[in-house]
């Protein structure tokens, strides 16, 4: 059990669930036996937690600025790199992984090689990014935020393939001329 409220968890098999939260311990669940295991920590809330099975490792995001790749059978971190503010969500497929972070700011990595992002972006939302997922065919990733709008935005940074990102808005009621905005919190 976490000391503090879970803010996310990802899911190895249909029995084995990494997950992190505001006590800023990574724990790993064996739903099974209802047993589970400290595998490390940060130094601030986890907000983001990944299974990444290209390399098998949990990948974790904190509000310490820091993004952890974690070996969970040793226990150990295997790998950190520090971001230019908190960790707020991240999206990833294969080899790639997507950081949103606070001051607007997108992290594009190739998880096997931490030592240098791939790509760094300021969102074209204008709030807080609240959720990042990543296309399937990995051209791409899909982010949200608090302002009820979702941007499409491509990894090719060639003029051609970036002239066909966009956004819209969503998640809004207009009554009697009230409009109510809400946030888009998850992307499925």
């Amino acid at each position: 059990d976490h000391s503090d409220a879970v803010l996310d968890c990802s899911f190895i098999t249909a029995t084995t669930a990494p997950a992190g939260g505001l006590d800023g311990q990574l724990k790993m669940f064996d739903l099974n036996t209802h047993s589970e295991t400290v595998v490390g920590t940060h130094n601030d809330a986890i907000t983001c937690v990944e299974w990444n099975s290209e390399v098998n490792l949990a990948v974790t995001g904190s509000w310490d600025k820091q993004v952890k790749l974690w070996d969970a059978r040793a226990r150990e971190c295997v790998h950190t790199s520090e971001h230019p503010d908190r960790v707020y969500t991240m999206g990833q497929v294969d080899e790639i992984l997507v950081v949103g972070t606070g001051g607007r700011r997108v992290l594009v990595w190739d998880i096997r090689n931490m030592k240098q992002e791939a790509q760094r972006k300021e969102s074209a939302l204008k709030f807080m990014t609240r959720c990042i997922r990543c296309f399937p065919n990995k051209q791409g990733y899909v982010l949200s935020s608090c302002e009820g709008r979702v941007a499409v935005e491509y990894l090719d940074p060639s003029p051609a393939v970036q002239s066909k990102k966009y956004a819209f808005k969503c998640h809004r009621i207009k009554d009697e001329g009230i409009e109510t905005i809400y946030p888009v919190n998850t992307i499925a």
